[in-house]
Order: C-alpha cells, then structure tokens, then sequence
C-alpha cells in the first residue's frame, strides 16, 4: 500500500503546492463539491488523518457517492478505499472498473488518467496477493508431504529395531538350544580339537 501512495504522491508533486485538507464534499447548501477537482488533494490528505477522521471521511465519500452517483464521487471513494485493507481494497478495485467500463470519465481526462492508474496499481497488487496465497499453499502442502514423510521413516525405523530385536532373541534362543558340549561359545564347552 505504501508503494501506492507513492505513486500518487508523485502525481501531486507535478501538481504544485497543495493544503493537505480535504474539499468539503457537501457545501454548506448542500451542493456537490466540484466534480473530479482535487481528487489527489483529498487523497493526499487522507493519507494523514487519523483513524477516526479517516472513518468520518470516509462515511463522507461513500453518502456522496451514494447521493450523486457522480463519477468523480466513485472515483473519490475508490482513491479513498485504496489505502484501507485488503477489504476496502478490493472494493476499490472494482469501483475503478465499473467506472472505467462505464465510460463516464471520458470527459475528464486526468481523472481518466488516474483511474487507469489506479486500476493497474490495485491489480497488480491482487495478483500479487494472489501469488503470494498460492505459494503459501505449495509450501503448506510440501511442509505436509515432509511431516508424512518424516513420521513414514519414523515408522520404518521402528519396524527394522524390532526386527533387529526379534532376530537377536531368535539368536539366543537357538544358542540356548544347543547343548553346551558342541556349543563352542558356551561357558565349559570341551575345547575345540586341535584348537588351541
């Protein structure tokens, strides 16, 4: 998210100086602020609200919106909703492609610009988001594979001490078997014929 509002704040510095406060959306008689002006100003300084100004912005931007149903709105809430969470940035996603595909921001060329800008960057960042999910998933299930193999070998191991085992008892079983006369490792046996 950061690397987005980089890329916006690049914009504004082509922009000259700005005031970071935000265009009063409605006017004190109620009318719409002016349509797709100072859309980076108001990003910019929803940037450095904090939490509790950015709610009440944000609540701001969407009654507008929900109001007008102005273009420009929809693009003032989609900047907005690209600097929340994973959530709201989904939702900013497509905000900016039903705008885009809607064509109503033909007319406004920098706000044109800037919603493809907007839609590249959040989809480029869903991809990405998406990547990092999948490998996560591949490395979940090898990290499974290896547990299963683990605990397989585990087994094995198991199986071949008692194996181990078992033949170590027959062993001694059948040296116990044989009478010690003819036994030669058994304790008193007659020594071996021409042995020394």
């Amino acid at each position: 998210m950061k690397k987005l509002v980089w890329v916006f704040m690049a914009l504004l510095s082509g922009c000259g100086s700005i005031d970071r406060q935000p265009i009063p959306l409605l006017s004190s008689h109620g009318a719409a602020a002016p349509d797709c002006r100072d859309l980076l100003v108001d990003y910019e300084a929803y940037a450095y609200m904090d939490a509790k100004a950015r709610e009440g912005f944000r609540r701001e931007v969407r009654q507008q919106w929900a109001l007008t149903r102005n273009s420009c709105e929809q693009l003032r809430l989609a900047l907005v909703y690209s600097q929340g969470d994973s959530t709201q940035r989904a939702r900013a996603l497509k905000l900016v492609e039903e705008l885009l595909e809607s064509g109503n921001l033909a007319r406004y060329l920098r706000a044109q610009g800037l919603a493809l800008l907007l839609r590249d960057a959040l989809d480029r960042e869903r991809k990405q988001l998406l990547h990092s999910v999948q490998l996560q998933h591949l490395l979940y299930k090898q990290q499974a594979r290896n547990q299963a193999q683990a605990r397989a070998l585990e087994d094995l191991q198991t199986q071949l001490r008692q194996l181990k085992q078992i033949e170590q008892n027959i062993n001694e079983k059948e040296q116990s078997l044989i009478p010690p006369a003819t036994n030669p490792l058994a304790p008193g046996a007659a020594p071996h014929p021409g042995g020394g």
